[in-house]
């Protein structure tokens, strides 16, 4: 059996007829509670203009506690006072001073007749505890209280009791008993300051929550702030059966590539950091990459920086920031940390986003948001009404958040990471006498994105990254294999007839010898032989300048100015108080990518290790190097500074040649009281080889090998 919904009256205050399901029941009889200054009478006046009309007559009866004139006085200071209401659709009726002198006992009686010659929807009594001083007895009291509530509710108008009643009066008054609903107001203390609250105690037939709601006055009147029931999380598009969800690319240089196929439209990422680990800049360049690239509006509601700060930060990294602002693609909202109000501010930010318009959303931060709420449960809560604000607005969001210093926490509260869809950790580690800057997605949910930590770098144009070796494309699977039927020359005569016939394509080759026996030249010839061929060759120096380098080929007369003015090869240099091993991957990547390179050289790897790389760590970073090289296609040759002037003994003492296609080891041999250039070929993958050891010269030409020893 279906029952037919209550009919209701709209308050016309912001979020109360929410908590209502729709507005006060109407034919009801309703009880505002609460002390002097609560803010009873307010209340009840907004309701009242609001709801007065041809349709609708309000009847105010003004007792001993307040005169009509006075409250009007008061009234019109409020935008929502109607000039042309009062005395038209709402008349007020001074009881009390009807009724001093006269026995309590005909109030019922001169309540009605006001009632039957107005006909009123509405009537409010302000206030109904005032009775009191008229009563002779608890006795007459309760009894004509409990009549003229009877009377109100045979007459089905909607009947606003207000008084200054405690809430042990609410329990033990049998008037009480048989009213409707009790609405109570208040002022206590929490987060730190004295707030207003409005709890809905009782009200039959409704469904409402008995917490209590922080509320404010001003001068539109009351406004109430209820983001728990206020904001409800909408289904996504995309949870629709079959449905693909819609992706949302950053734009900054290579974060994207760590984010895989995207972010889902609708979800809010948590970016946690210390201070100083880049959590502004990431948020700013969300927004401004956004609406450059892609034309999707942007906000950030900032607690801690001012809009000024901001701007200057852009400009700073050489953003166009202010055109964006001043366009409308882009809003700065700056609250002051001693200002902000959660449940306010909660709602002013939803508000904000749909007016805007905006698809990205940031805020710096939800620590400082939240700095006043102790509860765990209530930060959760909290967190999870902005993601609902995202996710409703079907736009993406970038909450950050200061992490503790030496804490193991992801976020400042440890509940936040638990409520969002994704979570991304900024860090900032002591590296020799430098701070090193990492980024780790650490989680995305319905997203295969890349794992774990990788350089980020914040400079000219903003945040640059470069991820790890082990995160790239096809790093999961088996490095592909040499092409065994294709052989590249070397360039150096008699070379390729002891490695089989030439350097396997896409084979990585380290030549290991000690500093001065020939490694840069031999490195050299192999990049020319390419650029003669028609190969494009990238050499990279980790010691000499490309200057250095290309003066001294030309003393060998190697040609290689020609080539790099022609463009068949290019010459980048490296510093080692520059570049980490953490970047070279990419950097390099990129590169290859860039000039269509065929050749590379890198020279000499060994200078990684001196960066302060591990061994460990330098034979993992050069494993991964060389997956990718052969994932595109190069063919490179790799020289290391050896250990010892004679000896081959420590030729795999990095644990380097299992990386290693192509094991090649320049050595000094003593003979006769002088130093003699010598060349092995230790191993080659995928081909014979002759391992026989051979003498070398350097002169005009370069590397000329000599007979067999």
């Amino acid at each position: 059996m279906s029952t037919e919904p209550l009919t209701r009256l709209a308050t016309g205050i912001p979020n109360l007829d929410a908590l209502c399901e729709g507005g006060l029941p109407t034919g009801s009889l309703i009880v505002l509670a609460g002390p002097p200054g609560a803010g009873k009478t307010v209340l009840a006046q907004q309701i009242c203009f609001h709801a007065a009309g041809p349709n609708c007559r309000v009847l105010y009866f003004n007792t001993l506690s307040e005169t009509t004139a006075k409250a009007l006085r008061y009234l019109r200071q409020f935008t929502f006072f109607n000039a042309e209401r009062f005395g038209t659709t709402i008349e007020y009726v001074d009881i009390g001073a009807i009724v001093a002198g006269r026995p309590l006992a005909e109030v019922p009686n001169l309540v009605m007749e006001h009632v039957k010659r107005v006909e009123p929807s509405i009537v409010v009594f302000d206030s109904f505890k005032a009775f009191d001083d008229l009563a002779a007895s608890g006795a007459e009291l309760r009894k004509v209280s409990y009549e003229i509530a009877v009377r109100m509710m045979a007459w089905e108008c909607t009947t606003l009791l207000l008084g200054e009643f405690s809430g042990a009066e609410l329990q033990s008054s049998p008037v009480f008993s048989i009213v409707d609903s009790i609405i109570t107001l208040g002022q206590r203390e929490a987060s730190g300051e004295e707030q207003r609250f409005i709890q809905i105690v009782k009200m039959r037939g409704t469904r409402h929550s008995r917490e209590a709601f922080p509320f404010s006055i001003t001068q539109d009147g009351l406004k109430v702030f209820a983001p728990g029931v206020t904001i409800r999380r909408d289904a996504r598009p995309d949870q629709t059966v079959n449905l693909k969800p819609v992706r949302c690319k950053t734009g900054i240089s290579k974060f994207d590539q760590l984010l895989g196929p995207g972010i889902p439209s609708g979800s809010s990422l948590l970016i946690g950091g210390v201070a100083g680990t880049g959590k502004t800049v990431l948020l700013l360049e969300f927004l401004y990459r956004g609406a450059t690239l892609f034309g999707e509006k942007g906000i950030i509601f900032s607690f801690e920086e001012t809009e000024e700060r901001l701007r200057a930060t852009g400009r700073g990294l050489g953003w166009n920031l202010d055109e964006q602002i001043a366009k409308g693609m882009i809003q700065i909202v700056f609250i002051p940390q001693p200002q902000i109000q959660v449940e306010q501010d909660l709602l002013m930010i939803q508000q904000r986003i749909q007016e805007f318009g905006a698809r990205r959303v940031a805020v710096d931060s939800v620590s400082v948001f939240l700095h006043k709420t102790a509860d765990p449960k209530t930060v959760r809560e909290k967190v999870f009404q902005l993601c609902s604000i995202i996710q409703n607005a079907s736009a993406v969001g970038f909450f950050a958040t200061d992490i503790p210093y030496g804490s193991q926490q992801i976020s400042r509260f440890g509940v936040e990471e638990t409520v969002v869809d994704g979570v991304v950790l900024l860090t900032a580690t002591a590296e020799g006498f430098e701070r090193q800057r990492y980024i780790e997605v650490y989680k995305l949910r319905n997203t295969a994105h890349m794992k774990g930590r990788h350089n980020m770098v914040i400079g000219e144009g903003g945040i640059g990254l470069f991820p790890r070796y082990d995160a790239q494309e096809g790093a999961e699977l088996p490095p592909p294999s040499v092409v065994t039927d294709q052989r590249l020359s070397s360039g150096i005569t008699g070379l390729d007839a002891l490695l089989g016939g030439g350097f396997l394509e896409r084979s990585v080759t380290l030549v290991s010898g000690s500093a001065g026996i020939g490694k840069t030249t031999m490195a050299v010839q192999f990049i020319l032989e390419g650029a003669r061929k028609g190969e494009p060759g990238l050499y990279i120096a980790l010691e000499e300048g490309p200057e250095q380098i290309v003066n001294s080929a030309e003393a060998l007369g190697l040609p290689l100015a020609a080539s790099v003015a022609n463009g068949s090869v290019a010459i980048a240099y490296l510093s080692r108080q520059e570049i980490l091993g953490s970047q070279l991957l990419t950097i390099l990547s990129d590169k290859i990518v860039k000039n269509k390179v065929t050749r590379l050289v890198i020279d000499s790897a060994s200078h990684l290790a001196n960066k302060g790389l591990s061994p460990s760590d330098l034979t993992q970073l050069l494993y991964h190097l060389t997956v990718r090289f052969k994932l595109l296609g190069v063919t490179s040759l790799i020289t290391l500074e050896a250990q010892s002037l004679f000896s081959m003994d420590s030729a795999t003492d990095r644990g380097l040649s299992p990386i290693a296609d192509n094991l090649l080891f320049l050595r000094y041999l003593s003979v006769e009281r002088a130093l003699e250039r010598t060349l092995t070929v230790l191993k080659t993958r995928g081909s014979s080889h002759d391992g026989s050891t051979r003498s070398f010269v350097i002169n005009k030409g370069g590397i000329h090998l000599g007979p067999v020893e």
